[in-house]
C-alpha cells in the first residue's frame, strides 16, 4: 500500500506577494516597502514574514527553500487596520546552518506598528519542493520587487 503524504497551501488570494518594492539588500538588512488598503493587520505579519524568507534566499544564492518556523514575539497596531504606505525593515540576528533568526519591523511614518522576532528554516529543494520550479519563482519575483513592477511577475 502506497501512502502518500501531501500538504496543499491555499490563500485563495489571486496573488500571494504581499510586498511592493524592495528598496534595499545587504548581507545582515533588507528593506521593503507594502501599500494596504484597511486590511486587517496579520497580513503585516505576513508581509514581514516574506521580507525575511526573501532576504534568506537572497543570502543563499536562491538555492534553498527558507520558510517561516516560528514567531517568538510579536507586537501589532491597536487599531488592529493597516492602512497607507509601510516600511517593512528587517535585519538579521542571528542564523545557523539551517535557521535564521529576524528582528522585522512594519513603520509608518516615524511610528512602528508591527515587530517582532521571526524565527526561519531551510531546507534544500527536493522531489517535494521542485528547486526549477520555486527557485526560477523566487528569483523572477525578487527581481521583480526590485525594479518596483510586479506586472511583470
Amino acid at each position: 500500500m502506497n501512502i502518500i503524504n501531501r500538504i496543499e497551501i491555499n490563500s485563495e488570494m489571486e496573488d500571494f506577494v504581499l510586498l511592493d518594492k524592495i528598496l534595499e539588500t545587504a548581507n545582515r538588512t533588507i528593506i521593503g516597502e507594502k501599500r494596504y488598503f484597511n486590511e486587517p493587520f496579520y497580513l503585516g505579519i505576513e508581509s514581514l514574514a516574506q521580507l525575511g524568507a526573501y532576504h534568506i534566499r537572497f543570502l543563499a544564492g536562491f538555492e534553498i527553500h527558507a520558510f517561516l518556523l516560528k514567531i517568538n514575539q510579536c507586537t501589532i497596531p491597536a487599531n488592529h487596520i493597516l492602512n497607507g504606505s509601510y516600511l517593512l525593515k528587517g535585519t538579521l540576528v542571528s542564523q545557523s546552518k539551517s535557521a535564521f533568526c529576524y528582528a522585522l519591523q512594519a513603520g509608518k511614518g516615524n511610528k512602528v506598528q508591527i515587530e517582532g522576532e521571526f524565527l526561519y528554516a531551510t531546507i534544500d529543494y527536493d522531489r517535494m519542493l521542485n528547486k526549477k520550479i520555486l527557485q526560477t519563482h523566487y528569483r523572477k519575483v525578487f527581481s521583480c520587487l526590485q525594479r518596483e513592477s510586479k506586472t511583470d511577475c
